[in-house]
């Protein structure tokens, strides 16, 4: 299985997320998770964390789904952009 390279929490469209980069067609697109994508369809749920909690249970969700999450991500290929895809709930 091919896991993403350059996971981080990250700010995504003024929330926090998840970015990552994932080889697509021979090179590397940079693609974002939502939050709220995250807690629809992989579980996550932040209420009580502390901060460094809270980016483990984000990454955690984050890797739960991350076949999905792949899924989206080859579908949004043909999307042409030289910057962050951000794949959002409604993408799940």
């Amino acid at each position: 299985m091919v896991y993403p390279v350059g996971l981080e929490v990250a700010d995504i469209d003024d929330d926090i997320g998840v970015q990552f980069q994932y080889l697509i067609g021979g090179h590397n697109q940079t693609f974002a998770v939502s939050r709220e994508a995250l807690e629809d369809h992989f579980g996550l749920a932040l209420a009580g964390f502390s901060a460094p909690d809270r980016n483990h249970a984000i990454l955690r969700a984050f890797m739960h789904g991350w076949e999905r999450i792949r899924d989206a991500a080859a579908r949004s290929r043909s999307v042409p952009s030289n910057q962050r895809i951000v794949l959002k709930s409604s993408d799940f």
